[in-house]
């Protein structure tokens, strides 16, 4: 017999291949390359030696500290371990979809509503309208088959993609097919029993039951990439091949458990035996109890079982409630254990999940501490000498490289609360390599060049991390859901996140609160402004506090306004704003001009002027056209650049305020008008305004809309934004509530009318 021998707990190395072992070497040497190789007369005491083992040893300690997996340096002291935090988000949330096809939707339903026992889906592909025809289970009364298609209404709401509505849920008919039978059961089996499981037998050929298969054992050997490709869930819901004949269902009803023989077996239809059931029916279940003698040529009535059984040579009775109550059981069983399947899907999954153990490595020991005591180096505080002070570099750059690993959470964190001290430039450095290392891995560009080029709010490299880590939390949802459309009987969606996906991406990216509970046209109106814009025949100085060009404008006259750091705490702030509103008289007219309104965001546009001995004033150079606008005086210039710089961060905040998009499906109200959008952005403020960046907005658009959707971009100016507001708000209440429903296609023809003066139309067709 062949002796088997344990390998060790610990594998053994040999020494020269130890970490130590090396470093000491190397250093020796290295030590001799600095010196000229004279340094030949070394002791194991001497100095350079016993610093050189501290370090070596030092060295290898931080080593062991470095040496541990990603995930235990993720792992909070606790033990938890929340790896979407950093943007490492599980299987389930990356590699689902949102449903596409008929045979999607058909999977979704089946899924998500368990006592379905069939669901057909159709699709108008000219108008984007679904029929959905449900197959609720034989024991469903009327008032349960009403709630599936209320459920299924609901479900297909929470999915539905751009341009698509639903026509119809109706609760499908089917021909019922009565089963007749002589057949003898095994000895010791109760009929009930066997003719519900011969029953449920003949439902699940009939009706098709899907298979629901969940990743807990087929997913340790399937890779989630490849289990969940065109899945909306973790749940896979496949439907069994079959032949759909006679034969076929004969050889399976033969195999139930109980079932000795069949003297006679058939499904007939209107007295005529059926062999061929591919164009779909039903089951009838009988509700009276056969005649204890059996006779195939008794005309029997139709709520009659038409099955006979017998047991040996004895005919057997068969209770028809108690065999009722057994099927139904039988199904309820099914529907059921889908049910937990479904629900408990997401646990089950196989997939090895991440784990990790908190690591306390992050305290060091100084070097100067394993010294021999012959070394006479200071202790209790006192003076440390010129050794000492040199051991501790040593010291710093350790903790400096642990201080890095501990603060590594925070770096790889997406959440403001924790993203550590954006701040510091180094940091700022780590996270922007990591936010791109993110981008990479889900193939999205969280930060587009364009955006950076125009830049008119003075976003900091802070700042656009920050709003870098906010589009990224949210990217699994981005590209699992990017056709999905508002769910419209969510009666808070205009509060709520219920928003399209198309709208939520772009908002997202350019830093937009990205729900439709805020109208934009109300933000300059909280603040009693109104923008005023320059027209052909209407004189702009009429509007606007217009300085003539004279010699107080010469250079000899201006300053420059520089950058000043103003008040951080928001309290504080809007007392700058008040004092703000105090001063600058130009303000209190309640008219704005558009020019100023966005100019005013860039702080290179003012000028503190001289106008007298001991007289400022505070300038705005027009961008739009030509001119300065006085925006007040005062005898202190210095006070006048504080409130330049106050009046800048205000604008700021009021553009930002005012920018979103809406995006309107007009086939929702009017069934002509197919697979086209309506983007709706406001056109005042200092990046809307720019041509360029409209273009590119469009761009944008145009990229995340599926390639069968096309409409129109409308960049609308303030009043017609204030009318299309006030339409769309009633014509979302329109869609969800059935009372006022009446009202969408008027509703809609309100908004196409404010979006018929648009500043500017852009064609969403994919034409470049």
């Amino acid at each position: 017999m062949t002796e088997e021998w344990k390998e060790p707990y610990i594998e053994q190395h040999e020494a020269e291949d130890a970490l130590y072992t090396r470093l000491h070497r190397q250093t020796r040497e290295e030590i001799q390359r600095l010196s000229g190789k004279v340094w030949t007369d070394y002791n194991a005491h001497d100095p350079g030696v016993t610093l050189a083992d501290v370090a070596d040893y030092a060295l290898t300690e931080l080593d062991y500290k470095l040496g541990f997996p990603l995930a235990d340096y993720l792992t909070e002291e606790n033990g938890t371990l929340d790896l979407r935090r950093s943007g490492l988000f599980p299987p389930e949330e990356v590699y689902t979809t949102h449903p596409v096809t008929e045979e999607d939707y058909r999977r979704l339903f089946l899924a998500s509503i368990p006592r379905l026992a069939g669901v057909t889906v159709t699709a108008d592909r000219e108008t984007g309208g679904y029929t959905v025809r449900i197959l609720p289970s034989p024991f469903e009364e009327e008032g349960e088959r009403k709630a599936l298609e209320e459920q299924v209404r609901k479900v297909f709401h929470s999915h539905r993609n751009l341009c698509e509505y639903l026509e119809k849920v109706e609760t499908a008919s089917l021909k019922e097919l009565e089963f007749r039978a002589d057949l003898e059961i095994e000895a010791g089996e109760d009929a009930d029993d066997v003719l519900a499981r011969l029953y449920m037998e003949i439902l699940e050929y009939l009706y098709r039951f899907p298979v629901f298969s969940t990743p807990d054992k087929e997913g340790e050997e399937t890779p989630p990439s490849e289990w969940l490709e065109g899945q909306t869930g973790t749940v896979r819901v496949a439907f069994p091949e079959q032949q759909d004949t006679e034969h076929e269902l004969y050889g399976r009803l033969c195999r139930v458990k109980g079932v000795r023989s069949f003297k006679t077996c058939y499904l007939t239809l209107d007295g005529k035996p059926q062999n061929d059931f591919s164009g779909g029916f039903g089951l009838h279940i009988p509700e009276e109890e056969p005649d204890l003698e059996y006779n195939p040529y008794k005309e029997k009535k139709d709520k009659e079982l038409k099955v006979h059984i017998r047991q040996g040579k004895q005919n057997v009775q068969v209770d028809t409630g108690r065999f009722r109550t057994r099927l139904e059981t039988l199904y309820r069983i099914r529907e059921h254990r889908l049910e937990h399947k479904v629900n408990n899907s997401a646990k089950a999954a196989g997939w090895t999940q991440p784990a990790g153990t908190y690591q306390d490595v992050y305290s060091h020991y100084p070097i100067a501490n394993d010294f021999p005591a012959c070394y006479l180096l200071s202790k209790d505080g006192k003076a440390a000498t010129p050794f000492e002070a040199y051991l501790k570099l040593y010291d710093r750059v350790i903790e400096g490289g642990l201080r890095e690993l501990k603060e590594l959470p925070q770096v790889l964190s997406l959440s403001d609360e924790d993203a550590g001290n954006l701040s510091d430039r180094r940091t700022r450095e780590l996270k922007r390599q990591y936010l791109d290392l993110l981008d990479r891995l889900y193939g999205v560009d969280s930060n587009p060049a364009w955006l950076a080029e125009h830049n008119r709010y003075g976003e900091t490299e802070e700042g656009t991390l920050r709003r870098r880590m906010r589009f990224l939390r949210n990217v699994p949802v981005l590209l699992r859901d990017r056709n999905k459309a508002r769910d419209i009987t969510d009666t808070d969606s205009l509060t709520g996140n219920d928003t399209p996906t198309v709208k939520r991406w772009f908002c997202l990216l350019l830093g937009i609160t990205p729900d439709d509970g805020r109208a934009v046209s109300n933000v300059l109106s909280a603040h009693n402004l109104l923008i005023t814009e320059k027209r052909d025949g209407r004189p702009f100085r009429d509007i606007d506090s217009l300085l003539i060009h004279e010699r107080m404008l010469e250079a000899d006259n201006v300053e420059k306004v520089d950058y000043m750091e103003l008040a951080s705490d928001e309290k504080e702030k809007q007392r700058e704003y008040g004092r703000m509103w105090h001063e600058l008289h130009l303000l209190n007219e309640n008219r704005i001009s558009g020019d100023l309104f966005r100019g005013g965001t860039d702080l290179d546009n003012y000028r503190v002027v001289r106008c007298g001995r001991e007289e400022y004033l505070l300038a705005y150079h027009n961008r739009e056209h030509p001119g300065w606008t006085n925006l007040g005086r005062s005898a202190d210039k210095e006070r006048l650049k504080i409130l330049a710089n106050i009046l800048r961060r205000f604008l700021r905040e009021l553009n930002r305020a005012c920018e979103t998009l809406y995006i309107v499906e007009p086939v929702l109200a009017d069934r002509s008008r197919p697979f086209q959008v309506f983007a709706v952005l406001p056109a005042w403020t200092a990046r809307f305004h720019s041509p360029r960046f409209r273009e590119e907005c469009r761009r944008l658009l145009r990229s995340l809309l599926p390639a069968h959707i096309g409409g129109t971009v409308y960049w609308l100016g303030e009043r017609d934004m204030r009318m299309f507001e006030r339409c769309y708000r009633q014509w979302i209440y329109s869609l969800t509530d059935a009372r006022i429903g009446e009202y969408r296609k008027l509703l809609l023809d309100a908004m196409l009318e404010a979006m018929e003066t648009a500043v500017e139309k852009q064609d969403l067709d994919d034409t470049y």
